[in-house]
């Protein structure tokens, strides 16, 4: 695996926790666009997208289930 900015592992961490951009934003300081350019640039990076997204939220994909525990084990 290319070697990946915490930062983009935190957010998603939160975000798959929170189940929410907004709430990580306000968490991490940032816009909410900012970090969901962050997901998208790490789902670029993986070649896979990591969320689902609908009108009711986020919910993390397959990928998103698999890399959750490693992206734990990365920031931690």
């Amino acid at each position: 695996m290319a070697d990946l900015d915490t930062k983009l592992l935190r957010g998603f961490v939160s975000v798959a926790e929170t189940g929410s951009m907004t709430r990580t934003a306000h968490d991490m300081r940032q816009t909410q666009g900012a970090v969901s350019q962050q997901i998208k640039r790490l789902e670029a990076i993986l070649g896979q997208p990591l969320f689902l997204r609908s009108g009711s939220g986020l919910a993390l994909t397959a990928a998103g289930q698999d890399f959750l525990p490693s992206a734990k084990d990365i920031i931690t």
